[in-house]
């Protein structure tokens, strides 16, 4: 009997208040990646980011980050090891070579 106004009393509460249902709300905080993720998803973008400053590929960066949503983590965590590494390569590449492969886009 408690636990049926209790419900009544939280819904009338919501309604008055113009907030969603706790329920709606509990789903959508289901939805919300955890911390490692959120984590390893933001230094994904900084990486990509330093990237297409540099990089002649910025629409594959842009594509890139646009698949990040749907990756499972451990996929994620593999994905910024690589960005990594292709980040210090474009970073000591030589001038000439970054040159020479951006020509070879307009090709």
């Amino acid at each position: 009997m408690v636990m049926g106004r209790g419900k009544g009393l939280l819904a009338e509460f919501e309604r008055k208040l113009g907030l969603p249902p706790l329920s709606q709300v509990a789903e959508t905080l289901q939805k919300f990646p955890d911390m490692p993720r959120l984590r390893v998803i933001k230094s994904i973008l900084e990486t990509c980011e330093r990237l297409s400053q540099t990089s002649p590929e910025l629409e594959k960066v842009v594509t890139l980050v646009n698949l990040i949503a749907d990756t499972p983590t451990d996929k994620l965590e593999k994905l910024e090891k690589v960005l990594k590494q292709a980040n210090k390569l474009v970073t000591h590449a030589p001038n000439e070579l970054l040159e020479f492969l951006s020509s070879l886009k307009g090709e």
